[in-house]
């Protein structure tokens, strides 16, 4: 690979590329995504992408992992803060996906529940990726619940990473319900019963 000149630019391109591959993607699919697409919005020239990416497959993973860190960095803000219990935490990171799902006129889901639906059974790479994603978020939660009480919450029968791991589950399928409603009565279901609101 050839020496880049400068590494600052490089990276700054690069990362706007999946900021802008992220938007693109959640608001319509990977598939309906074009490379030319992506650098137009981007503001980036035309036959450059493969400067960054080897492939549409290879960006379309990086974009997965770029929106799975951003995710699990703000998981773990929230769910390891001592200031609050258990209980109370998972809550506050449940409603705050909720109020960024509201934000978005309730259209354009989780990415990584889009691209699950989409890719993770088409290639192996993508199934590992994803895979990997869900895992990293489910140990954040898991660590949450480590020691609580999960009897508030009638989870008192699992350990904390089914726990954690039934929690992304239900609350993926009121995601996807959330698309196809248009609107919040899936999550407002989901807190309800999970936290008996």
């Amino acid at each position: 690979m050839a020496r880049i000149k400068n590494q600052k630019a490089y990276d700054a391109a690069r990362m706007k590329l999946l900021d802008v591959g992220e938007a693109v993607i959640r608001r319509t699919s990977f598939a309906e995504t074009g490379i030319n697409d992506i650098l137009k919005e981007a503001d980036i020239p035309k036959g450059s992408f493969y400067h960054y990416f080897e492939s549409k497959d290879a960006f379309a993973m990086a974009v997965a992992a770029h929106y799975s860190n951003k995710q699990v960095e703000g998981a773990r803000r929230i769910l390891s803060d001592p200031r609050h219990p258990p209980l109370k935490r998972l809550k506050t990171f449940f409603e705050t996906a909720r109020k960024d799902m509201k934000q978005r006129g309730y259209g354009q889901g989780c990415l990584m529940c889009n691209l699950s639906t989409e890719l993770a059974d088409e290639k192996p790479e993508f199934q590992r990726e994803l895979k990997q994603d869900w895992r990293n978020l489910s140990s954040e939660i898991t660590e949450c619940l480590r020691g609580a009480d999960l009897s508030p919450l009638g989870l008192a029968h699992l350990e904390a990473p089914e726990a954690a791991d039934w929690l992304l589950n239900a609350w993926s399928g009121a995601l996807t319900r959330m698309k196809a409603n248009g609107d919040d009565g899936p999550l407002r279901l989901f807190m309800k019963t999970v936290f008996k609101e």
